[in-house]
């Protein structure tokens, strides 16, 4: 079996390696330091799990490639890490029926949970979105709400916007906090930020990429 790490932190990379090693995978696991190494790596192998951080696809161009290489590959499981370490996001979303989006808190035991799931299924598309797989999705007006909420439009903007009272407002961005399991705005936005580079879109929002610092990481993860 074949798994690739792309990856800056030297900390997860063996955090990640013993974690594979806690579900069986002994050999075949490769790091890389580049998206086109990742591309390059695919053209001639199906990995059976693909680790990715978020700032190796800063760019436009980069977002397509990542794009084309998750769509050549749907029988391989990626989780793609938030690249700023200061968001705690404890959890995980499929955003994909083969693509995680999680922080590098994410416990160890949760990443072994995820893979022996997804070992078994080979996707969570249709599974019991009570069990925390099913793929993210959102209504015509989530989506509405979620692009003027993103962009730093206030209540009583949207409100007016979309004819709505306050009250509704406020379940709307409820259920969206429960549909990305998230406490707050900025982990949202990172969500999405995410969802939309590497998928046709979750919704019309396209935030600026959060750009890589150069520092090391020290995720809960390790």
């Amino acid at each position: 079996m074949t798994v690739f790490i792309l990856d800056p932190c030297a900390y997860t990379r063996y955090a990640l390696k013993s974690a594979l090693g806690a579900n069986g995978v002994k050999g075949g696991i490769r790091t890389l330091d580049s998206l086109a190494a990742l591309k390059k790596k695919c053209e001639n192998a199906s990995p059976l799990i693909i680790f990715i951080n978020q700032n190796y696809f800063r760019f436009q161009h980069d977002n397509e490639e990542l794009k084309a290489v998750i769509d050549q590959h749907p029988s391989t499981l990626f989780f793609i890490f938030i690249g700023n370490e200061s968001i705690k996001f404890y959890d995980f979303i499929p955003i994909k029926s083969n693509v995680i989006v999680t922080s590098k808190f994410i416990k160890i035991i949760t990443i072994n949970m995820i893979i022996h799931f997804f070992l078994e299924m080979k996707s969570w598309n249709g599974a019991d979105e009570n069990a925390g797989f099913s793929p993210l999705h959102f209504s015509k007006t989530e989506t509405e709400i979620l692009t003027m909420w993103m962009s730093g439009y206030d209540t009583m903007h949207i409100c007016t916007h979309l004819n709505i009272k306050e009250k509704t407002l406020s379940s709307h961005k409820i259920n969206i906090k429960r549909k990305t399991k998230a406490s707050n705005k900025q982990v949202i936005y990172h969500l999405i930020t995410i969802a939309n580079s590497v998928t046709a879109g979750i919704n019309t929002f396209s935030p600026q990429p959060v750009m890589y610092t150069g520092e090391a990481y020290r995720p809960s993860l390790i």
